[in-house]
C-alpha cells in the first residue's frame, strides 16, 4: 500500500433505551420525508449493497446506548458558540432522537479564555459549565446517551508537557461535576491527539486522566483516542488498562481522505481536486489539480483511483475495509471494545457518492459490532439541518436504513 497521510484536525469544518424515567421516544423520521439530498453527479450509481466483504477478524463487544450516534459539532467546540454558524437548541436533540439514533457525541472546547482560566488552577467558568449541563439535560430528556468530548485543546498537541497540568485540572473539575449523572453520560478524554503528543506521552496522559476520572466515576464509560488524529492505523500503539472494562478505544474514519475532504478550504493544495466519486474508479479519468503532482502519495493515489479496478481501487471499499481491519486486530489483540467517533464526507462531493460512502462505513461498523457517530458539523459535513427541521435525505437513508 502506498503511503497515505491521515486527516488533519477538523477545526475549521468543524464524530438503547435508557434507565430510569424519561420522556417518551419521539416518532421516527422517514428518509422519504426528509429534505433534499443534493445534486447527484452523472454516472454515479448507488453502491452495490451485496458487494463482497472481507471476513471479520474480530468483533467488538457492544456498547449499549452508544451504537448509533450523531456528532453535534461546530457548536460548543467553536471558539465561541455561534462563531462557526451553529448554536445548539432543543431541536438538535429532538431530531436526533426522532430519527432513531441512540446517542450524541458532544464536542466541547473548554480552553478559550471565556470558558476557563489560562493559569492554574484553570477554573472552568460557571456559566460555561451551565451550558454543558443544559446539553446533558437535553440528551436525558430525549432518551439519548451522550459522550462529553474534550475537543480542540490545540495547545496540548503542540506542547504536551506545558499543557499537561491543564488537561488534568480540567478533568478534576469535569469528572466530579458529573459523577452523579446516569451511566448514559460518557466521557472522552481528548479528541484526536496529534503532533508532539506522541504515543508514549499520550499513553501516560491517558492513564493519568483515567485515574482522575476513576476517583469520582469508578464505572463510567470513558473513550480514549488513538494517536495521529485518532487514526485506526495507530490503535496498536494505544495502551489501555487491561483491568478496566469501561475504557474504550476510539478511532475516526475519513479514508479515502482525498474523497472525503475533496476541495476542503482548510486542507493543503493537493486536496483541492473535486469531482472524486465513491467508489472508484470514475467513468473517465479525473485530472487532479497541479499541486497533486507535488506529493508522491497523492499522485500515486490518483493513478490508482483513475485506472485500478474496483477490487483494488484506493478510492473504493477496500480502503474502508482495510482501516476497519486495523480496529479489528486491536480488538483481537487486547480484548478491548472500540468505537468509531467520527466519519463522513464533505458536501463538495456528489450526493450519491456521499450516500454510498456513509452507508458503507456505517454498515461495516455495525457488521463488526462497532458503535459509531456520524460527523455532523452543521456545515459542510451536515446531515441534519436543525434550524429548518430537515435532514439530508440521502445521508439519513445511509445512516438509518437497514
Amino acid at each position: 500500500m502506498h503511503p497515505r497521510r491521515c486527516f488533519i484536525s477538523l477545526a475549521a469544518s468543524c464524530c438503547v433505551a435508557l434507565l430510569g424515567c424519561r420522556a417518551p421516544t419521539p416518532e421516527p423520521v422517514s428518509p422519504a420525508a426528509a429534505g433534499p439530498s443534493g445534486t447527484t453527479a452523472a454516472g454515479v450509481a448507488p453502491i452495490d449493497k451485496n458487494l463482497p466483504r472481507p471476513d471479520v477478524i474480530a468483533t467488538s463487544a457492544p456498547l449499549p446506548g452508544f451504537m448509533r450516534g450523531l456528532n453535534l459539532g461546530n457548536g460548543l467546540d467553536a471558539p465561541s458558540e455561534g462563531e462557526w454558524g451553529r448554536r445548539l437548541t432543543e431541536k438538535d436533540f429532538q431530531m436526533v432522537a426522532a430519527a432513531g439514533f441512540d446517542h450524541v457525541r458532544l464536542p466541547v472546547r473548554f480552553t478559550t479564555l471565556e470558558r476557563s482560566d489560562a493559569k492554574a488552577p484553570y477554573t472552568i467558568k460557571p456559566e460555561f459549565f451551565a451550558r454543558v449541563d443544559w446539553a446533558l439535560d437535553q440528551a436525558q430528556q430525549n432518551r439519548l446517551s451522550i459522550i462529553l468530548d474534550l475537543h480542540h485543546f490545540e495547545e496540548i498537541h503542540k506542547d504536551p508537557r506545558a499543557n499537561q497540568e491543564r488537561l488534568y485540572a480540567l478533568w478534576r473539575q469535569i469528572a466530579p461535576r458529573y459523577a452523579n449523572r446516569p451511566p448514559e453520560v460518557a466521557f472522552e478524554i481528548l479528541n484526536e491527539p496529534n503532533g508532539k503528543l506522541e504515543p508514549a506521552i499520550l499513553n501516560e496522559m491517558t492513564r493519568d486522566v483515567l485515574k482522575i476520572i476513576r476517583e469520582t466515576n469508578p464505572t463510567r464509560l470513558v473513550f480514549a483516542n488513538s494517536y495521529f488524529w485518532a487514526n485506526a492505523e495507530r490503535l496498536d500503539e494505544l495502551e489501555l488498562p487491561a483491568d478496566d472494562a469501561n475504557v474504550v478505544a476510539e478511532f475516526h474514519m475519513y479514508q479515502p481522505i482525498l474523497f472525503t475532504h475533496q476541495g476542503a478550504p482548510w486542507m493543503e493544495p493537493w486536496y483541492q481536486t473535486t469531482g472524486i466519486v465513491f467508489p472508484g474508479p470514475p467513468s473517465k479519468p479525473l485530472k487532479p489539480v497541479p499541486a497533486a503532482s507535488q506529493e508522491a502519495w497523492v499522485k500515486a493515489w490518483f493513478d490508482g483511483y483513475n485506472y485500478a479496478p474496483a477490487a483494488t481501487n484506493p478510492g473504493g471499499p477496500g480502503t474502508v475495509f482495510e482501516h476497519f481491519d486495523h480496529a479489528a486486530r486491536y480488538v483481537k489483540k487486547t480484548g478491548k471494545r472500540v468505537y468509531l467517533g467520527e466519519f463522513g464526507a464533505i458536501d463538495n462531493g456528489d450526493a450519491q457518492s456521499r450516500e454510498n460512502y456513509t452507508w458503507l462505513v456505517r454498515t461495516e461498523a455495525e457488521r463488526r459490532g462497532i458503535g459509531w457517530a456520524y460527523w455532523d458539523d452543521g456545515g459542510k459535513f451536515k446531515a441534519m439541518d436543525a434550524p429548518n427541521g430537515k435532514w439530508n435525505a440521502g445521508l439519513l437513508r445511509a445512516l438509518v436504513d437497514r
